[in-house]
């Protein structure tokens, strides 16, 4: 029997050498890379996802944006269901802190200046330390000597590490490249981020029942497995959960647990089981995976054919991932398997309750049926919507046009019929981004604006002016 690599590559039309080795030629979409192939923006809809930014890391230059922002109020300041910055990374808490030396006592624990990794406030007259960022072997009882310790950052950590007398008052974990998936944590934390190494083949597995017990508002995973394709049931009791993002986190079934969560404001679920190309190796059934609509538009970096030889692949990779065996499949080429995915209709999410949630991530999966009309009465304050890439069906509910969007992207499915006149007035908007392109069933008229002068590509939607 052939390879399943093999038989993806036929599928795909692309020849196969001979040997030890195999040329994969990404495959890409027609009239790719283009501009007019990318979502329809109006005016800034992507600065205005202060949630987005919170998470990840705010630079300098994105701390800025977002105090300018809030201090405007109203849309400007989106955050999604976020109302405690300081609970989101531990970059927030150097831009709000202070430089300089700690006082004495805490200068004794960390014996490091404030910036950094160190990051401090005055408290009480005093430079006290609130964050602290530690490579190697962490000292739990060393550090729960620090009073005012908010946020912790550990690299690395292994199970002993994770063992001893947590801080009191530490309300913020970050665990960066974790050896275990044993995880024993702080009672206290209310917001918990758990990045994996995506440079491996295995990644860890993370039993999510050890994390039962906690009151977290905020969560965050990358490049994990999640024991059981599921969250367990015991999450029910995260009755203040706002913010769920857990992205390539091998998660194949509905969130149940979370059903009825009323504080539930952003769910983060996007790309479940994505890797490079020559990862498609060790996938039992290749065959069923696709490229990432990124790589087929090539809007990642620019690495169309991927040598495969031996245990790791040879291409055009930026950063490190030149030098490791599985590469960055964020910045190179990647695909998407269904196995470790979310596979089942997409209408099991608007079952769970969430009267609440502003947005909804769960492009690059394989979500199948159709999007149900009363999707705007089940979900009335959401805002944004990502469901591109996926194998969607049906029509395009009219009851999207009523909903407050900053972001609705549906492009990359098989919807069908024609464009409700409420979803086309969408671009009325000061602020929007629209993905409709590439549902080669999609009918109607669309207003002559940006790039979609000559329609909406890859669909048979004509300028309103032509009809």
């Amino acid at each position: 029997m052939a390879h399943p690599l093999a038989q993806l590559l036929v599928i795909l039309g692309v020849p196969q050498s001979g040997g030890s080795s195999c040329g994969v030629t990404i495959p890409r979409a027609p009239g790719a890379p283009s501009a007019l192939l990318e979502p329809l923006r109006v005016g800034e809809p992507d600065d205005l996802d202060l949630e987005d930014m919170l998470f990840s890391d705010p630079e300098p230059r994105d701390w800025e944006n977002i105090l300018r922002r809030c201090s405007q109020g109203g849309e400007s300041c989106r955050t999604f269901g976020i109302e405690e910055w300081n609970l989101t990374s531990f970059n927030v808490l150097r831009h709000q802190g202070v430089t300089g030396k700690p006082c004495a006592e805490d200068f004794a624990v960390v014996q490091r200046m404030c910036g950094g990794p160190v990051a401090c406030r005055e408290i009480d007259g005093k430079r006290r330390v609130v964050g602290f960022s530690g490579e190697g072997r962490p000292d739990l009882n060393a550090l729960s000597q620090l009073p005012h310790l908010f946020a912790l950052e550990l690299h690395g950590p292994r199970r002993e590490d994770l063992q001893g007398q947590w801080p009191q008052s530490l309300r913020v974990l970050r665990l960066v490249a974790p050896h275990t998936g044993a995880l024993t944590l702080a009672p206290t934390l209310r917001s918990l981020q758990i990045h994996g190494r995506q440079d491996n083949l295995r990644w860890t597995k993370i039993d999510f029942a050890a994390l039962c017990g906690l009151n977290l508002t905020y969560f965050v995973a990358f490049a994990i497995e999640v024991a059981g394709g599921t969250l367990p049931d015991c999450w029910a009791g995260m009755k203040h959960l706002r913010n769920f993002y857990c992205s390539n986190c091998m998660m194949r079934l509905p969130p149940t647990a979370l059903r009825g969560l009323h504080s539930l404001r952003s769910f983060v679920a996007f790309r479940q089981w994505e890797m490079i190309p020559c990862a498609l190796r060790h996938v039992a059934n290749a065959s069923a995976c696709k490229a990432s609509w990124e790589t087929q538009h090539e809007t990642k970096a620019p690495c169309h054919v991927i040598a495969i030889s031996g245990p790791s692949c040879q291409g055009h990779w930026s950063g490190d991932a030149a030098n490791s065996d599985w590469g960055d499949f964020q910045e190179g080429p990647s695909f998407l398997c269904p196995e470790f995915s979310f596979s089942f209709p997409f209408e099991e999410f608007l079952k769970l309750d969430w009267p609440n949630i502003q947005k909804v991530w769960l492009d690059g999966n394989f979500l199948t049926g159709r999007i149900p009309e009363n999707i705007g009465d089940l979900w009335p304050k959401l805002e944004s919507l990502d469901l591109y890439d996926n194998n969607l069906e049906g029509p395009v509910p009219a009851s999207l046009g009523s909903l407050p969007f900053l972001k609705l992207q549906l492009h990359g499915n098989r919807l069908e019929g024609r464009v409700p006149e409420p979803v086309m007035r969408l671009l009325d908007r000061e602020h929007i981004q629209l993905g409709l392109q590439e549902n080669p069933l999609l009918e109607g008229c669309a207003p002559q604006v940006g790039h979609w002068t000559n329609g909406i590509p890859g669909t048979r939607v004509r300028p309103c002016d032509e009809l």
